[in-house]
């Protein structure tokens, strides 16, 4: 079976190294894209998507995080992490339990691709989800009233997702209108609180 890998290498300056860990209480969370990436890609898969949704996922993956970590830049940003193929729900535990915090996320915050909720509701969910809900379950709680597609879409596999990032509660609105310049869905989704019993709450 043929197999391909490959590493990349750099130099970074030890000052501006983001971590994933590291996040206060009383930061708040922003996410520079819209989520839904693996369902929408499931739906093309199955060849169920609409031109549109498929038009979109493919400009979401396409579109590279390097102008929002230069926004980044200019903000303090306590704690930071890509968000692929573990989900949200699985970065966002990795940096609960690296920063020794807890962390919340509001699933009504949460900017989503067009058609993602309607194809989950449909099952058109990938494996990788499952395992990524089983992975993280006994770390967390979800509130009974969230809806099963939302609780989907937390637990989605990225590909090429967004940039999560803990910031001071007084930055979020700066940063936000700042990249509201990519020209992607991007929201502030959650809070960072002192830990209590679980790493992470999805509301």
């Amino acid at each position: 079976v043929p197999k391909y890998g490959l590493s990349v290498t750099g130099l970074v300056h030890p000052d501006k190294v983001y971590k994933n860990c590291g996040a206060e209480p009383g930061d708040v969370l922003v996410l520079s894209k819209p989520l839904g990436t693996g369902i929408v890609n499931t739906a093309v898969k199955a060849e169920m998507a609409s031109e549109e949704a498929e038009t979109e996922v493919i400009r979401v993956m396409t579109t590279l995080n390097k102008k929002a970590k230069e926004i980044l830049e200019k903000f303090p940003v306590h704690a930071c992490t890509d968000v692929t193929g573990f989900g949200l729900a699985g970065h966002a535990m990795e940096m609960a339990e690296g920063s020794q915090a807890e962390i919340v996320i509001h699933v009504d915050q949460l900017k989503v691709q067009i058609a993602a909720l309607e194809y989950a509701r449909m099952g058109l969910v990938p494996e990788g989800a499952y395992r990524n809900r089983q992975y993280t379950e006994d770390r967390m709680q979800i509130d009974p009233a969230v809806p099963e597609e939302k609780q989907d879409i937390v637990f989605d596999p990225q590909t090429s997702g967004g940039l999560l990032a803990a910031v001071p509660a007084e930055e979020a609105e700066k940063l936000l209108a700042e990249l509201k310049e990519l020209n992607l869905p991007c929201a502030m989704i959650g809070e960072v609180i002192d830990r209590q019993e679980y790493a992470l709450q999805i509301r």
